[in-house]
């Protein structure tokens, strides 16, 4: 019988934290899609700056990849295969124990040295980070197969708490995204989607204005469309935190709104690293996810390869 009290359910909750499913490998994928986007469609002189083509270098930037390498032509090459190499091996989801640290540097070095932004990259370093103490406990040699052993007490707390932060990152984007248009008088009043729309830099193609042409000069239909982004981000923000009842209106809502943003205002690596975010912090924690883990004797048994997979990076 478990233990009641707050403490108790706790950590009967941290034991049986199961991340090793489906949703971790296709969020993980997407995540690091969005660098390895970003480096195949850019050369230098965009990614680095509009007037020159060394990478920043100022401070903390210092340790980045493209830094380490160098700012001449050859560093910059190497820098870019190099990443390249690891995003490949970190979407193929091979040994996401030893990939996930050297993921979350490659979207570091990206973000710090790199002069192209649009939210996408800074959300897709810090998934990647939070990640590391989730993928670390992962001995498994693909990440798209099933567990066949159950994680150790150790890797479960590591597990519960980087996908906990995670849910609770997930929480302050939208509820930033909800305040920040509430405080604006023009998403108050219901006419901030025709500003949107029509922005010179990320606003609808022509030819969805022109499709919307009608309606564009509507107030009652941008009104609807301006508070329902409001709305469709405050129930993203509300539902992230709450039980795995929510977890399919989360993930219908967030692709619905974030496929949006990426056709038609042109973000495409902003709407993948959302997407990708929210199909991880969608995870059920507790739940059947945790049957699918064979929990008889033979596999507690761990081989002597399996013991020597558990320990962490640096340890024997």
């Amino acid at each position: 019988m478990r233990a009641a009290g707050p403490a108790h359910s706790l950590r009967w909750a941290v034991e049986q934290a199961e991340p090793r499913v489906l949703s971790l490998a296709l969020g993980r994928t997407l995540i690091a899609a969005v660098p390895l986007l970003t480096l195949l469609a850019n050369p230098d002189s965009t990614l680095f700056s509009a007037s020159a083509e060394a990478p920043r270098c100022a401070g903390v930037r210092a340790m980045s990849l493209w830094c380490l390498t160098g700012p001449t032509d050859t560093g910059l090459l190497l820098g870019r295969i190099l990443s390249i190499v690891i995003l490949v091996v970190v979407i193929s989801g091979y040994r996401p124990r030893w990939t996930c640290v050297p993921h979350w540097y490659v979207t570091f070095s990206l973000t710090v040295s790199g002069s192209i932004t649009d939210g996408g990259d800074r959300i897709a370093q810090i998934a990647a980070m939070l990640l590391i103490p989730v993928c670390l406990g992962d001995g498994r040699r693909w990440q798209w197969l099933p567990p066949t052993a159950p994680l150790t007490p150790k890797w479960c707390g590591s597990a519960f708490a980087g996908l906990i932060t995670l849910k609770a990152q997930i929480f302050i984007i939208y509820a930033t995204a909800v305040i920040t248009k509430l405080n604006d008088p023009l998403w108050r009043q219901g006419s901030a989607m025709y500003l949107v729309v029509h922005d010179p830099d990320y606003g609808f193609p022509a030819q969805v204005r022109a499709f919307l042409g009608q309606a564009l000069r509507s107030f009652p239909a941008v009104a609807a469309a301006t508070w329902s982004v409001i709305g469709i981000q405050a129930v993203l923000a509300l539902a992230i935190l709450a039980g795995k009842r929510l977890r399919k209106v989360v993930l219908v809502l967030g692709i619905g709104l974030h496929l949006s943003i990426a056709t038609l205002m042109n973000l495409p690596t902003f709407g993948m690293a959302m997407i990708g975010l929210l199909t991880v912090g969608t995870i059920v924690l507790i739940g059947p996810e945790r049957a699918s883990v064979p929990m008889d004797e033979t596999s507690r048994r761990l081989s002597a390869d399996e013991v020597a997979d558990d320990c962490p990076p640096g340890q024997p």
